[in-house]
């Protein structure tokens, strides 16, 4: 039978877990710089914000005023949770001299005095050094789930170290927990990655044990989540464009790369783990937006993804069938006859002469430009080029770049890594380059022109719109 859980109320975690067991004893581990004592925080200062449940933190690293001022950088105001009676912080190292028992039931007793149902005590590890045997070590952790599971009903936190990243070094503590979350900290591509593993936790089901988080402005997990089952807008609502540029369809990737530049060609490098749902959260938004503006769009799709599935896409981002037969082009390659069955809007050229596929393409621009009043945006699936004209491809993408940097559009070059040569031939006359990868369900995205950090993509969280947010990895 599930034992009953505790919601922890740190963003994420709970969908990832459910819960933590209510009343049972939960070891964080880790090395250092992983986020142990963030986590542990969150879980107090959440308990007591999001569900009135009053916490200790009891600690023999460092003092009240550190604690606050570190906490103060997540966003938790611990001082005001404090003046109204549902935390206390106990600072231990000044109390040894009276030994750990005394201090263990100054800290039990302080957390019965505030009916305290969260429990952090930071850390184990320099505890377990103040016993004289494991044994010592063992009576105290009974001692300990007897109180505070049987008196108290404490959910508690053990933090404890570990001496090598990424290796656990299990000891009796973590036999007896009914919950072992283990944190480590990388990187990806020499930026700051961050993931937590769920190794141990009773009555809980795990479907995904490994998940990514950041410590931007507190400690939040990026649960995986199912794209599909997100609500589609009615209405889509363009973003205003920054000054000599278009927006990317994210505001705050709009902050860290100004937009895009007009007249500039953007490379987007997709991880093959991603799927078309989740590498369109990048690429759709701008499209999405100018189209929303009356404007026109090109794309030659990338390999394995056909016009049904793009015009699908603008679809789910709110555009009406109207605009995206109107402002939209499709552009595809045939050695045959036209199709019967394709839309106005949808573009076939015979690739079998490079040159003239060029100047048909060309022709379209200026038919768009002329028809619209603006140039286009497109988007052209570098790979679908690559095959359909080989080597000849890298002399036409060039001379579409000069196009673009001629006429003002913006051109996003899509690259799947079925030509890994691409990469290579392309990055150095990008403006802007940017990999898009995912991790335990995460997906991420960093720019490597310019450099950026790491960023997790999230849909919106209210499911209003598909316009997705990114956050920070920290």
């Amino acid at each position: 039978m599930k034992r009953n859980l505790v919601k922890t109320g740190v963003e994420g975690l709970d969908e990832l877990v459910g819960g933590l067991p209510r009343g049972g004893i939960i070891v964080v581990t880790g090395s250092p710089g992983t986020g142990k004592t963030s986590l542990a925080a969150s879980f107090i200062y959440n308990g007591a914000i999001r569900y009135g449940e009053a916490g200790v933190y009891a600690s023999l690293i460092e003092d009240e005023d550190k604690f606050y001022e570190y906490m103060s950088g997540l966003g938790y105001d611990f001082d005001k949770l404090k003046k109204k009676g549902l935390f206390r912080y106990l600072a231990l190292p000044t109390l040894l001299e009276s030994g750990v028992a005394s201090s263990m039931t100054l800290t039990l007793d302080v957390a019965e005095s505030i009916g305290a149902k969260r429990l952090v005590i930071d850390s184990y590890t320099a505890l377990s050094q103040m016993f004289k045997s494991q044994a010592e070590a063992r009576a105290f952790l009974h001692t300990l789930i007897s109180k505070v599971v049987r008196q108290l009903g404490c959910t508690t936190i053990l933090i404890r170290e570990e001496p090598r990243a990424g290796k656990a070094e299990y000891g009796f503590e973590e036999f007896i927990a009914d919950g072992v979350i283990m944190l480590n900290a990388g990187t990806i591509d020499g930026r700051q990655f961050r993931e937590i593993n769920m190794l141990k936790m009773r009555g809980a089901e795990m479907r995904y044990p490994t998940a990514c988080f950041t410590l931007h402005q507190g400690f939040k997990v990026f649960a995986p989540r199912e794209l599909s089952k997100l609500r589609r807008p009615a209405i889509f609502k363009p973003l205003e464009d920054p000054p000599g540029g278009i927006t990317t369809g994210i505001p705050d990737l709009d902050i860290e790369l100004g937009g895009y530049p007009k007249g500039s060609s953007i490379l987007i490098e997709i991880d093959p783990k991603l799927t078309l749902n989740e590498y369109a959260m990048l690429v759709v938004p701008p499209v999405a937006n100018y189209i929303a503006k009356n404007r026109p769009y090109i794309a030659i799709p990338t390999g394995g993804v056909t016009w049904k599935e793009i015009t699908r896409l603008l679809k789910d981002y709110g555009l009406s069938d109207e605009q995206i037969g109107k402002f939209s082009k499709i552009v595809l390659e045939t050695k045959t006859e036209l199709r019967t069955d394709d839309p106005p809007y949808v573009v076939r050229v015979n690739t079998r002469d490079p040159e003239e596929a060029y100047r048909q393409f060309l022709n379209l621009v200026a038919t768009v430009m002329k028809e619209h009043g603006n140039p286009p945006i497109k988007t052209i699936g570098m790979d679908r080029l690559a095959h359909a004209l080989g080597e000849k491809a890298i002399s036409i993408i060039y001379r579409g770049i000069d196009l673009t940097r001629e006429v003002g559009c913006v051109m996003m070059g899509l690259v799947k890594p079925t030509h890994p040569w691409l990469v290579e031939r392309l990055a150095p006359l990008a403006d802007i380059h940017i990999k898009v990868t995912r991790r335990h369900g995460c997906i991420m995205l960093y720019g490597i022109k310019p450099r950026t950090p790491l960023y997790a993509v999230q849909p919106d969280p209210t499911g209003e719109t598909l316009t997705p947010k990114i956050t920070p990895i920290t």
